[in-house]
């Protein structure tokens, strides 16, 4: 079984038992009135909050798999970070962990010939002006947890700089804004290599979604294909 998955039935298990227990040691196993139901979890598409507790029991697992050498402190707090900086640009969590994959690998210690560094591939003003931007101060571009945050700060700007063009808010993400600009004045059209970037992505999104079962859910923004 899982390690989430174990993880939801353990708290389960422990919340049953606490209803149970007597309130006091002395007083014995006290039987449940007529009107008292014990509570069972509600069905993810009713209750919010255990959808959110689903998909982040199967982030962690996700990154338990692609990233081995790392702590379960760790993959607990990227997990944390991937949902809860999608939740507040209000993406597809699932689109940051394709663009981890195609970026760095889930590797925190990878590093581009442009200097690009970290899960996210973030080139070190881009870090820094994000991480500034979002009260964390100076931080090192290796830590996981920070450079996701950073990281999803720095797409949601691509994405609000190109509405409607997903393609286009990746490629600027890849090869940056002003460099996007540049080729979208050269009549010759938009090159292989700039092409081939935002449709990797959507695949391994696509690849995500399917192996997660579904979409996150209407609280996240649609994520169209590439364009």
């Amino acid at each position: 079984m899982a390690r989430g998955a174990t993880r939801l039935l353990l708290a389960a298990a422990v919340t049953t038992a606490v209803l149970a227990a007597p309130s006091r040691l002395d007083e014995g196993i006290r039987p449940l009135l007529p009107a008292e139901v014990v509570p069972t979890a509600c069905a993810a598409e009713a209750c919010p909050q255990a959808a959110r507790q689903a998909l982040l029991a199967r982030i962690e697992d996700h990154l338990f798999e692609r990233m081995p050498a790392a702590s379960q402190q760790v993959h607990e707090a990227v997990a944390r970070a991937v949902i809860g900086e999608a939740e507040a640009v209000e993406l597809d969590p699932l689109l940051v962990l394709a663009m981890i994959e195609v970026e760095s690998g889930y590797d925190p210690g990878a590093a581009s010939g442009a200097g690009a560094r970290g899960l996210m591939q973030l080139l070190p003003g881009t870090m820094r002006r994000e991480t500034e931007a979002l009260g964390l101060g100076v931080a090192d571009p290796a830590d996981p947890v920070a450079n996701v945050r950073a990281g999803v700060r720095y797409l949601r700007r691509c994405l609000d700089s190109y509405p409607g063009h997903m393609g286009l808010a990746l490629m600027a993400y890849n090869a940056g804004p002003n460099r996007v600009f540049e080729l979208l004045q050269d009549e010759t059209g938009m090159p292989d290599w700039a092409l081939a970037y935002p449709r990797r992505v959507e695949s391994e999104h696509r690849k995500l979604q399917r192996a997660f079962g579904a979409a996150p859910g209407p609280r996240f923004a649609s994520a169209g294909p590439a364009r």
